[in-house]
C-alpha cells in the first residue's frame, strides 16, 4: 500500500474526512492515497522529512509487556512499551533504554504492534495504553518513572515480570527515552 499519513491535530479531526482521507484502524491514523489531491490536505502534510518526527532507531528492540493494574478501574491488564538493547538517539548511541510519550513510528513498527490493540494513539497524538476493561488511558509516567513502574528497569526486573517479544529488523519512531540507573 502506498499510503501518506497526515499529521492531525486533535482539534482539526472533524474537518480532514471531508476531503476525502481515510481512518487506518491498526494505526489510529488519517491517511491518503497516491491518486488523492495532495493539495486539498497540504496543511496536514508531512513537511517531506519524516525523519525529524522519528528521532530513535533501534535494530535491537522489543515489545516490552507487563501485567498492573489498570490505573482506573483497577482490573488486571497487559501494558507495553518498545525497549531496546542498542539503538540511536539523535545520532547518540545508547544502549538498554524505553520509549515512552511516542509520538510517531515507522510503518514497520505500526504493523509489529498490531497485536497489541490497546496501545495507540491518544487525542493529544501521542501513544498509549488503554484499559482492555474499562478504556482508560494509562499514564505513561506511571509506568516508567519510579522504582515499583514496570518499565523503570526492565534489566534489573524479576523472571516473568517482563515477557520481551523481540521487533523484527530496524524500527525508527519518535518519543522520550528512560535508561536504567546502574
Amino acid at each position: 500500500m502506498d499510503r501518506t499519513y497526515l499529521f492531525v491535530p486533535p482539534e482539526e479531526k472533524a474537518e480532514v474526512p471531508a476531503p476525502g482521507a481515510q481512518w487506518d484502524t491498526a494505526s489510529n491514523r488519517w491517511f491518503i492515497g497516491p491518486e488523492d489531491a495532495r493539495v486539498r490536505f497540504s496543511r496536514w502534510l508531512p513537511d517531506g522529512n519524516d525523519d525529524e518526527e522519528l528521532t530513535i532507531t533501534s535494530s535491537s528492540a522489543y515489545v516490552a509487556a507487563a501485567k498492573v493494574l489498570c490505573q482506573k478501574c483497577r482490573g488486571e491488564i497487559e501494558v507495553i512499551c518498545v525497549h531496546c538493547e542498542t539503538g540511536v538517539v539523535l545520532e547518540e548511541p545508547l544502549t538498554r533504554f524505553t520509549v515512552s510519550g511516542i509520538w510517531a513510528m515507522d510503518e514497520e513498527l505500526t504493523r509489529q504492534l498490531r497485536p497489541w490493540a490497546s496501545f495507540r494513539m491518544t487525542e493529544a497524538g501521542e501513544y498509549a495504553n488503554y484499559c482492555s476493561r474499562c478504556g482508560a488511558v494509562q499514564d505513561e509516567l506511571l509506568l516508567h518513572s519510579e522504582p515499583e513502574a514496570p518499565f523503570f528497569d526492565i534489566p534489573h526486573s524479576g523472571t516473568g515480570v517482563i515477557t520481551l517479544t523481540p521487533l523484527v529488523g530496524t524500527v525508527r519512531l519518535g518519543g522520550d527515552e528512560h535508561f536504567t540507573v546502574e
